[in-house]
């Protein structure tokens, strides 16, 4: 370790030490370059955590030789695991091997996103050695003050700004996105790392999207945006349009790689890609104030009814309601204008949209007269000739954490009727009053109810997002890990052998004579067999230990750090309680299984080709026994 091989002057320097009393004897210390919140990580099935004391007889980790090493030990109220590797350390975290861990934030910050460990998360800040923070600094051996001074001067040439800079490129915080984090291959890493994205909105449909009075993007794909840049450290560059249509064309003409807010429709299929929704809004019709309110989209027949040009929910109305007359206007303004003027009778746009121009124009001219069924659903739209971009937008969509959503939408869709008192229209505002108070009455009820919709759209993302997340990792028969998730976690487990020359293994079991089981049964007891073979192994194995279903009666068990005569008895006893259990309908059943324990230059391939050929020796051999290949 880099500070045991200073402290043995085997070297003239360390870059990151903090400052301890006992450390002056053989060390040369700079000022802090950069402190560090010290905090506790837990996992997200920790439970209630209520302060230090939460951790009595818990099992926390620690980097050895950390300066408050000696203190966290001299407390004695919960067991402490040293560790020379900070991605070990967080690893075994994530894998139930320990309870927690005392480690400085950006260190275990970077390894989350970078690994998706999506279930750590940050419980409290720590206090140490008369300490929150961890102090890093240059330490240098006491017999090299030049040295010292050289590195000293160096620090306070530093300018804040150069400060800042450099702790904004290689420091995060895992508060800013809940615990969702993005893990991007190496090729999209590339492509965000070479590429400037260029995209296109559409500049007039604010709260949405549009251009201020600086031409600078504003509205709610703006803060979207403006969160992937933070979750991908990508650059975005808005390419300037002079309406919606023409952002079409750009894309088209692949003038912009993207557009930020669009909605999916078969013509645009033919040459965009779509991310999946990350926003969706009611439509609504504005019409005058003196005219009728609309209960159904046939009290439109005949009437003319504008909508701006180029919009994806064009295509539906025109093909729903095709006894509308449909005109096509250029943008929000002029439809609303016309409306105002009397040249069309309603024109419909999101909910968020028109309450948006409300808010400045119109009142007292036009209300809300009701509202469609369909709903805007926004997404990402990435031209199809670039699978990457869609791929890192697509992820970057799947990491916006709930809470941003609402944020996002309160901040821009809350609707106001405000105005200053023109008194030319007082004897109108007298007369109308009665009128305008059960207007207002009717529209904040229209609003409480469309709140209350986008309230359940976003409770149903979430739940759908839950249930995807389960679909991509557990088995929905057995509820144990499945074949995807089995693989990833090898894959982890070979590359923490390699480097730390630790040990696994790795059974392959085989229920015997299934086939009969469903022939003579039927598949919904075969099932019941399975889910009980499941639940046996779930309460069999160690702690540490997983299993899952790698496919059909076949599953898969991995046992961390035991030696062979241990990972024999695991199995075995495994195997006599399944032999020993009463399957309902079916009685007993049997069990083969195939023991591989890694060894270097494993692949998940070799591991599961030995275990697979062990396996069928157990099979070919009398069934019902325990077979382990090492070569």
């Amino acid at each position: 370790m880099a500070f045991n091989a200073f402290k043995d002057k085997k070297v003239h320097m360390i870059s990151s030490v903090s400052y301890t009393k006992d450390r002056e004897a053989f060390t040369l210390f700079t000022t802090s370059y950069y402190d560090i919140p010290i905090m506790i990580f837990l996992r997200d099935d920790f439970g209630v955590y209520n302060g230090p004391e939460s951790l009595k007889d818990k099992k926390v980790g620690i980097t050895k030789d950390i300066f408050y090493q000696e203190e966290l030990e001299s407390l004695g109220t919960f067991e402490i695991k040293p560790y020379t590797s900070l991605l070990e350390l967080t690893r075994d975290l994530s894998l139930h091997r320990i309870d927690a861990v005392i480690e400085n934030l950006t260190a275990i910050n970077y390894l989350i996103k970078k690994h998706g460990y999506t279930n750590i998360i940050l419980a409290d800040e720590f206090t140490v050695a008369n300490k929150t923070v961890e102090d890093l600094r240059f330490g240098v051996q006491p017999k090299y003050p030049l040295l010292k001074s050289i590195l000293q001067k160096s620090l306070d040439s530093f300018t804040k700004d150069e400060r800042n800079k450099l702790a904004n490129k290689w420091i995060g915080t895992i508060r800013e996105y809940g615990t969702q984090h993005i893990q991007l291959s190496e090729k999209e890493t590339a492509y965000i790392d070479r590429n400037v994205i260029k995209y296109c909105i559409d500049p007039i449909w604010l709260p949405f999207e549009g251009l201020n009075e600086k031409g600078e993007h504003t509205g709610m794909s703006s803060d979207y945006y403006k969160l992937f840049e933070k979750i991908l450290s990508a650059k975005f560059n808005l390419v300037k349009t002079s309406s919606w249509s023409q952002s079409l064309d750009y894309l088209k003409q692949k003038k912009c790689d993207m557009l930020a807010l669009s909605m999916e429709t078969p013509q645009r299929k033919k040459y965009i890609n779509f991310t999946d929704s990350y926003l969706e809004i009611p439509l609504v019709i504005a019409n005058k104030i003196d005219d009728s309110f609309i209960n159904e989209m046939k009290d439109l027949k005949g009437k003319k009814i504008g909508i701006t040009k180029g919009y994806g929910f064009v295509e539906t109305l025109k093909e729903k309601y095709q006894y509308l007359n449909i005109v096509e206007i250029n943008n929000i303004d002029e439809g609303l204008d016309q409306v105002k003027e009397g040249k069309i009778f309603a024109y419909i746009d999101a909910l968020a949209a028109i309450g948006h121009e409300f808010q400045t124009k119109y009142f007292g001219e036009l209300k809300i007269a009701g509202q469609l069924s369909e709903k805007l659903e926004f997404r990402i739209a990435v031209r199809n000739d670039d699978e990457v971009l869609l791929n890192v937008m697509q992820k970057a969509v799947n990491s916006i954490p709930a809470e941003m959503y609402s944020e996002i939408l309160n901040k821009w869709s809350s609707i106001k009727y405000e105005r200053g008192i023109d008194y030319s229209l007082v004897w109108k505002v007298i007369a109308g009053a009665i009128f305008i108070f059960f207007l207002i009455i009717y529209w904040n009820r229209k609003i409480t109810k469309a709140n209350d919709l986008l309230k359940q759209a976003q409770k149903d993302i979430e739940e759908k997002n839950k249930k995807l997340e389960k679909l991509a990792t557990i088995d929905n028969l057995t509820n144990l890990y499945n074949r995807r998730k089995l693989e990833e976690l090898l894959k982890l487990e070979i590359n923490r052998c390699e480097r730390f020359n630790c040990n696994f293994s790795l059974t392959m079991l085989d229920i015997d004579h299934f086939k009969e089981v469903n022939d003579t049964y039927g598949h919904q007891i075969g099932d019941k067999v399975l889910i009980e073979i499941a639940n046996i192994l779930r309460n069999s194995i160690r702690k540490t230990d997983f299993a899952g279903r790698y496919g059909g009666e076949e599953f898969i068990i991995v046992c961390f750090e035991a030696q062979k005569e241990e990972i024999i008895k695991i199995i075995e006893n495994i195997r006599v309680d399944i032999q020993n259990h009463d399957f309902d309908i079916v009685g007993r059943k049997t069990v083969s299984f195939g023991i591989s324990i890694f060894k270097d230059g494993d692949t998940i391939e070799s591991m599961i080709k030995r275990a697979d050929s062990a396996l069928y020796e157990a099979k070919e051999t009398g069934r019902n026994k325990v077979v382990l290949h090492l070569k």
